[in-house]
């Protein structure tokens, strides 16, 4: 059982033109609710380093179960980056019963699939696809069929439950995991792979080996580190967030001690769905935005 103090993984934020059409292709097509209409307070756009974003209205989505994941933040001038091939948060990897017959129901959907459901190169209990949701977000939809030691992984609840690994891109694997490991009893796991939807992205040959590391968190939560030097920087706004997946939000022990360097130091926030919750925002190595949130009191 992993001692980190950081996990699990709760939310992600995506930044997209149109709030209302993204969440409709969720729910339609993944089976997600919507829980709340917003407008991004001053509070939460600070918070964000995006005072651009202050007014905007964005949706929170859950899943059959009423956990929230998803915030979509309605920004007019957003233009999604080609996919998988700029640092940051690249991918979400989302747990699903029955990849399968998920990827048949995607067919003609918001959703474009990249790559047809297999089991993955790192053990044949993993079994995935790829898509390309409507906000320039690539998801990897994951069903879990077994043990998978080390890694401490969930079994799903429901027919799309829940974020499990956000997976960044990175031009130094080492210096972004020496991020996370900075997080006491946090520790990572290094090693090659194949990553067939990146090889495909760049065109590089479908078996090219990446490094990659793994974090495990608390809750069954995981980050997946991949190195990929041929990615690019993004060009921001420094006023908003990047395009598609901006950032993606932690739980996390006594944050208000944590000896991190902030974007933003931790400060209670009130808008939803933080409830009033201490909440801090830091930046990775790759670039990544990192939501960390303390218990709830």
């Amino acid at each position: 059982m992993t001692s980190s103090i950081l996990g699990p993984v709760s939310l992600s934020t995506l930044i997209c033109r149109d709030a209302e059409a993204v969440s409709r292709a969720y729910c339609d097509t993944l089976g997600m609710r919507e829980m709340s209409h917003n407008e991004v307070s001053e509070y939460l756009s600070q918070s964000w380093c995006a005072p651009g974003l202050k007014g905007q209205r964005y949706i929170i989505l859950g899943n059959a179960l009423g956990e929230a994941s998803l915030l979509i933040v309605e920004q007019a001038t957003a233009v999604p980056l080609k996919a998988l091939c700029y640092h940051g948060w690249m991918a979400l990897e989302i747990l699903v019963e029955n990849v399968d017959e998920l990827a048949v129901k995607l067919q003609g959907s918001a959703f474009e699939i990249l790559r047809p459901v297999a089991d993955l190169d790192v053990s044949d209990k993993i079994r995935a696809c790829q898509v390309l949701g409507p906000a320039g977000e690539v998801l990897y939809l994951t069903q879990i069929k077994g043990e998978v030691p080390p890694f401490e992984l969930p079994r799903a609840r429901c027919e799309v439950d829940r974020l499990f690994i956000p997976v960044m891109s990175t031009p130094n694997r080492d210096a972004s995991l020496a991020f996370y490991e900075q997080f006491e009893g946090t520790q990572g796991l290094c090693f090659e792979t194949k990553i067939t939807v990146v090889n495909q992205a760049f065109g590089f040959d479908l078996d090219r080996r990446h490094a990659v590391a793994t974090v495990q968190l608390k809750g069954e939560s995981l980050i997946e580190i991949d190195e990929i030097v041929e990615a690019e920087k993004p060009s921001v706004d420094t006023q908003l967030l990047p395009a598609g997946i901006a950032l993606v939000s932690f739980e996390v022990e006594n944050i208000e001690s944590l000896g991190i360097q902030w974007r933003t130091p931790p400060a209670a926030l009130h808008d939803a769905p933080f409830s009033g919750r201490i909440v801090g925002l830091a930046q990775g190595a790759g670039g990544e935005l990192v939501q960390l949130m303390g218990p709830e009191v």
